[in-house]
């Protein structure tokens, strides 16, 4: 089935809870903040956007061609499924990437150092270095001047580390109840890069069988030692990358001398690289090798800092300093990095119309020189003393002075686990009876296996609902991330798209994380607590992995009934709020940013915008399960993007 059909089919599901339209100004101009796919702005939903929003509430649909919306409706058939618009460019066509959305596109930084180069002076840097160029001699001699496909192998590995880090990040955050800097996001968002990268190459060359057999034996080898490697040193891991990095800049650099001598035909763009990088429309090949180089000389500097903050560290890992700490140093590392402030016209989304100033976040890799330019920064806040000892407590050849985040009301944004563009407001109007009715005996197995899990849970924790959420959400954080990222390293070593699902997925992951940040403010796990949550994980984890492996289609389904259970549970919780047996206590500072509610909100106003994110996890977890279920498969079905 075509991924535009498919398309229309999940948005149908999602209906308006794909993205809110709302004016923020977190010390910058304006913008609008899309929401994850976790929640629903109802509000956006209601604004008048003009002729270019299409879909519900009254506003007016574009037309579909001839007989393609009949086909469309029936592609896929789900009960959890609702008519909605597309997303259209700001020419008036089509969006056609499902792998990635307009508010995913950035222009890149290419004022770069190529030339940058970290010394090894330790043992294990020269470990690293010494493995890194052993490795560049076997490429060379099979490749020799074939860059296109150089470049093909060079990124199904490159998109490897951000993931492994990532997600071992997210899972110690997970297990010993703390916050990771903002590391697991950078980490993720690098991968991501990386794995666009091979899309974008994967239109100017097609691998040869034993390119795709090489990649294979390389991925199969790689994931595995990268892996260990970083459970053992994390700071070793980073050098690995960092020199891998620096290698891949020296790469690209070769494939341009040969774009400017003639050696190599200097092609149109891609169309993908094009929209990616926001490039002109009669873009060469050269443009593109340029704005990949920029992406992987950025990486390059984040690994190496980050190799160098482990060094500092008294222990092995990120979270040794606090999250405050973490978080600064990040944020001096990328300087204008992050952000880029740009105008974006003519997007229609779901419920809002992209033609206001916005602020798209850019991803750590690159730098929008626009947004260091840019007039519409609220004056910066005195730093406070501390923040001025961890400006001097980080010295690194790869760190810059940033600017500073500020909230609307002037103060210092304190939140490193997340930032105001991924701050929403969650659309609370759900269906808390919704359940999918199992038939088929994989469903029953499903349903079962999740109901003998209540039992218990019911038994250990009563009436102690925080403590409950405590590890409700360490369990429901883990099969975002598990699925996401066996579902990056397909795409990878099968050179495909995933649909969008692969971001989907790890921004549900992240979501249910930040449950769990906001039940920490709310009760402290006892140590018998934490044992349980370590042995769960230990046991769920690859409990899931292997499941996944061998049938997302009842993976999904195991997760959508998991979902269920924790919509009862919120729902129990709220009764008891109601009901006076539980104190309905103010609001943690981070659920009030997070969520976007009053100053004056109560727990209750949490737990309630909690419940409806599990809702619609629940509602995408069944309707993933119903595309395996019609034979289908994930990749050619569009998928929600949580975080833009």
């Amino acid at each position: 089935m075509s991924s535009r059909m498919a398309g229309a089919a999940l948005l149908r599901h999602l209906g308006p809870r794909l993205f809110a339209a709302e004016p923020a100004a977190y010390g910058l101009t304006a913008r609008i903040l899309p929401a994850r796919m976790a929640s629903t702005a109802a509000e956006a939903a209601r604004e008048d956007a003009g002729a270019k929003q299409h879909g519900g509430g009254g506003a007016e649909k574009q037309e579909e061609p001839a007989g393609g919306g009949q086909s469309k409706k029936k592609a896929i058939v789900s009960y959890w499924g609702i008519d909605t618009p597309k997303l259209v460019k700001k020419d008036g066509t089509e969006w056609t990437w499902p792998c990635f959305r307009p508010w995913d596109a950035y222009t890149s930084d290419t004022s770069i150092d190529v030339k940058k180069h970290h010394e090894p002076t330790t043992l294990p840097d020269k470990a690293a270095y010494l493995m890194v160029k052993s490795l560049r001699v076997p490429m060379d001699l099979f490749f020799q001047r074939r860059h296109a496909s150089h470049a093909l192998l060079l990124e199904t590995v490159a998109a490897v580390p951000g993931m492994v880090g990532g997600m071992l990040l997210h899972l110690r955050s997970l297990r010993r109840f703390e916050q990771s800097g903002g590391w697991i996001r950078a980490l993720l968002e690098e991968a991501e890069n990386e794995r666009m990268h091979l899309m974008t190459f994967l239109e100017v060359t097609q691998p040869r069988w034993w390119e795709r057999g090489l990649v294979l034996a390389a991925q199969g080898v790689f994931f595995n030692a990268y892996f260990v490697g970083y459970l053992i040193s994390p700071k070793f891991a980073h050098r690995v990358v960092g020199y891998l990095e620096e290698e891949a800049v020296h790469s690209y650099t070769e494939y341009l001398k040969d774009l400017e001598a003639g050696v190599i035909d200097n092609t149109p763009a891609p169309a993908i690289a094009i929209d990616y990088w926001r490039l002109p429309a009669d873009a060469k090949l050269k443009d593109v090798v340029t704005v990949v180089r920029a992406d992987e000389a950025h990486h390059r500097d984040v690994n190496h800092f980050a190799s160098f903050l482990q060094r500092l560290c008294a222990t092995a890992s990120f979270t040794a300093m606090s999250s405050r700490m973490a978080g600064a140093a990040l944020l001096r590392h990328l300087a204008p990095r992050l952000f880029a402030a740009e105008p974006v016209t003519g997007l229609a989304a779901r419920g809002a119309v992209m033609s206001a100033r916005i602020i798209l976040p850019v991803r750590m890799f690159s730098a929008a020189a626009e947004a260091a330019s840019s007039g519409d920064e609220k004056p910066k806040a005195a730093v406070p003393d501390g923040q001025r000892q961890d400006k001097k407590a980080i010295v690194s050849y790869w760190g810059i002075e940033p600017r500073k985040l500020v909230k609307e009301d002037g103060t210092e944004w304190r939140w490193f686990c997340f930032r105001p563009w991924d701050a929403y407001r969650a659309d609370t109007s759900i269906d808390v009876t919704k359940h999918h009715v199992p038939k088929a005996l994989p469903d029953k197995l499903a349903y079962w296996l999740v109901k003998s899990l209540i039992v218990p849970k019911q038994l250990f924790f009563q009436r102690r609902h925080a403590s409950h959420a405590l590890l409700l959400e360490t369990v429901a954080a883990v099969p975002g991330m598990v699925g996401g990222m066996l579902l990056h390293l397909s795409s990878l070593r099968r050179f495909e798209q995933s649909g969008g699902w692969i971001r989907a997925l790890l921004e549900e992951a992240e979501n249910e994380r930040m449950h769990l940040m906001t039940f920490l403010e709310v009760a402290r796990p006892r140590w018998w607590e934490r044992a349980l949550v370590l042995a769960a994980q230990g046991v769920y984890f690859n409990a899931y992995f292997v499941a996944y492996l061998a049938s997302p289609r009842f993976a999904h389904r195991f997760v959508g009934y998991l979902e269920e259970e924790a919509v009862h549970s919120y729902t129990e919780y709220l009764k008891d709020l109601e009901a006076g047996v539980i104190d309905n206590t103010p609001a943690p500072a981070i659920a009030i940013d997070y969520w976007r509610l009053p100053a004056d909100a109560k727990l209750k106003d949490v737990v309630t915008v909690v419940r409806a994110d599990e809702a619609h996890h629940r509602d995408v977890n069944h309707f993933a399960s119903d595309i395996h279920y019609q034979g289908m498969k994930l990749k050619d079905t569009p998928a929600p993007l949580g975080y833009h």
